[in-house]
C-alpha cells in the first residue's frame, strides 16, 4: 500500500512541472510584450499596461468561470467516467460564444468611458478596442484547455503556448516596430493585433486535438449537447470566483489608473514592476493550477493525505524559489534597472523608488505563492467564495481606497505608500486562508455529496 502513493506522486510531480512550464510560457509572452513595447516607447508600454489591465478586468468575468470546467473534468476523470469529461468544457465554449454579445458593444463604446490621460489616449483606446473585440476567443481557449488540464494532459497546453510564444515574438516585433518599405511602426495597436492573432492560434491547436479521433471515441468530445443543469453548476461554482476576481482586478485597475494619471514617473514604475511580477509569478500560478486539478482527481479517490503531502511539498518548493527570487530583486536591482535605462535614458531620480519597490515585490511574491496554493486546494473542493472575497476585501480596504484618497487629494506623489500596504495584505491573506484550509470544509462537503449520490 505504501508504494502506490509514491508512484502516483512521481506522476503528479511530472504533471505539476509541465503546468509550471505552461504558466511560464504564458507569462513569458506577457513579459515579452511589455519589453518590446518598452523598448519602442514607454508611453506605448504604459498605454498597453492600463489598456491590458482594463481588458483583463472585464474578460475575467468570463474566463474565471470557464476555468471551473477544469474541476469538473478532473472529478469525472478521477472516478473514470471518461464519457462525461467533455461536457463541462462544451458548456463553457457556449459561454465563450455568448460573451461576444458583451465584449463587442464594450469595444464599440469604449471611448465613452475613456480612462487614459491625454498623452496616452490615442494608443490606449486603439489597443483596448482591438483586445475587447476578440476577447471571446480567449474564453473559448480557456474552456478547451480545461479538458486537457483536468485530465493531466498539460503537455498539449505547453506545446500550444510554446508555439504561441514563438509566433508572438515575431509578430510583436514586426508590428510594433514596423517593416521598412512595407508598413510603418504600429506601437500599441500592433501589439494588440499580435495578441489576438496568437489567441486564434491557441484555439486552432486546442480544437484540433480536442476533436481528434481518440478523443471523439473515448471522451465523447462531439457530445456538444447544451446541458442547462451543468451550465448552471459551472456558473454557480465559478461565478463567485468570477465576481471576486473581477472586484480584485478592478481594484488593481483603479490603482493603475491612479498611478498613470498621477505622474508619468509613477506610471512607468508601476508598469515596470508589474512586468517583473508577471515574469516571476509563473511558478506560483502553475503550482496552484496544478494542485487544483490534482486535488480534484484525488478528492474523487478520497486521498486527503496525498493532497496534504503535495501541498507541503509545493510550499517548500515555493519557499526555495522565493529565496532565488531575492537574488536579483534584493541584491542586484541594477539588473532590473538596466531595462528602464536602455528604454528611456536618464532615470537617476527613480533609482531609490525602484530599490524600495523591488524589495517590497519580493515579499509580495512570497505571500502570493503561499496564498495561491491554498486557494488551489480550496477551489478543487468547490470552496471558491471565501478566498476570492478575502483577497478582494483586504485589497480594497488596505490599498485601493487609501491610494484613491491620496490621488483625489493630490498627495499621491510617490509609489512607496502602496508598496508598503500591498505586502501587508498578502501576509493577512495567508494567515486567514490557512485557518480556512485547516477546517477541511472544502474536502468533507464534496466527499459527503458524492457519498449521498
Amino acid at each position: 500500500m505504501q508504494d502506490a502513493p509514491t508512484c502516483k506522486n512521481d506522476e503528479l510531480i511530472k504533471f505539476t512541472l509541465s503546468l509550471i512550464l505552461a504558466s511560464l510560457s504564458v507569462n513569458l509572452m506577457l513579459v515579452t510584450d511589455r519589453t518590446i513595447l518598452g523598448l519602442h516607447s514607454l508611453d506605448s508600454m504604459n498605454a498597453s499596461s492600463l489598456g491590458g489591465n482594463f481588458n483583463a478586468t472585464i474578460s475575467f468575468i468570463f474566463t474565471s468561470v470557464a476555468q471551473i470546467a477544469t474541476v469538473f473534468v478532473g472529478q469525472y476523470n478521477g472516478v473514470k467516467e471518461y464519457d462525461k469529461t467533455a461536457r463541462a468544457p462544451w458548456q463553457m465554449i457556449y459561454l465563450g460564444f455568448a460573451s461576444f454579445l458583451f465584449f463587442i458593444p464594450m469595444a464599440v463604446f469604449c471611448d465613452q468611458f475613456n480612462i487614459f490621460p491625454k498623452y496616452l489616449e490615442e494608443e490606449g483606446l486603439a489597443y483596448t478596442r482591438i483586445l475587447l473585440s476578440f476577447a471571446g476567443f480567449h474564453v473559448i481557449s480557456v474552456a478547451l484547455s480545461s479538458f486537457f488540464i483536468g485530465r493531466k494532459q498539460s503537455h498539449i497546453v505547453i506545446f500550444t503556448f510554446l508555439v504561441g510564444n514563438l509566433v508572438n515574438v515575431v509578430l510583436y516585433y514586426l508590428l510594433v516596430f514596423g517593416v521598412e518599405g512595407l508598413f510603418d511602426p504600429m506601437g500599441a495597436e500592433g501589439a494588440a493585433i499580435a495578441t489576438v492573432s496568437v489567441e486564434m492560434i491557441f484555439n486552432i491547436i486546442f480544437a484540433t486535438v480536442f476533436f481528434s479521433k481518440n478523443n471523439r471515441l473515448k471522451f465523447k468530445t462531439l457530445d456538444y449537447k447544451f446541458r442547462p443543469d451543468l451550465f448552471v453548476d459551472c456558473l454557480r461554482i465559478g461565478f463567485p470566483v468570477s465576481l471576486g476576481k473581477f472586484l480584485n482586478l478592478l481594484g488593481w485597475f483603479c490603482i493603475m489608473t491612479c498611478f498613470i494619471n498621477a505622474s508619468k514617473d509613477i506610471a512607468t514604475l508601476e508598469s515596470f514592476i508589474m512586468g517583473i511580477w508577471m515574469a516571476f509569478i509563473f511558478f506560483a500560478d502553475g503550482t496552484s493550477r496544478a494542485l487544483s486539478a490534482l486535488s480534484a482527481n484525488l478528492i474523487g479517490e478520497r486521498q486527503l493525505g496525498v493532497i496534504q503531502n503535495l501541498l507541503k511539498k509545493f510550499l517548500k518548493a515555493n519557499s526555495v524559489l522565493c529565496v532565488i527570487y531575492s537574488i536579483p530583486l534584493v541584491f542586484f536591482p541594477e539588473m532590473m534597472i538596466y531595462f528602464l535605462d536602455k528604454a528611456e535614458g536618464e532615470i537617476t531620480h527613480l533609482i531609490p523608488d525602484i530599490h524600495f519597490t523591488l524589495v517590497s515585490l519580493f515579499i509580495i511574491l512570497l505571500a502570493d505563492s503561499v496564498f495561491y496554493l491554498y486557494c488551489g486546494v480550496l477551489t478543487s473542493g468547490g470552496d471558491t467564495k471565501f478566498p476570492t472575497y478575502l483577497e478582494t476585501a483586504t485589497l480594497w480596504g488596505l490599498v485601493v481606497i487609501p491610494v484613491a484618497v491620496m490621488y483625489w487629494t493630490n498627495s499621491l506623489t510617490s509609489i512607496r505608500p502602496a508598496y508598503v500596504m500591498i505586502p501587508i495584505t498578502g501576509i493577512i491573506n495567508c494567515g486567514v486562508i490557512y485557518v480556512r484550509y485547516n477546517k477541511l470544509q472544502w474536502y468533507r462537503q464534496l466527499v459527503g455529496n458524492r457519498a449521498s449520490n
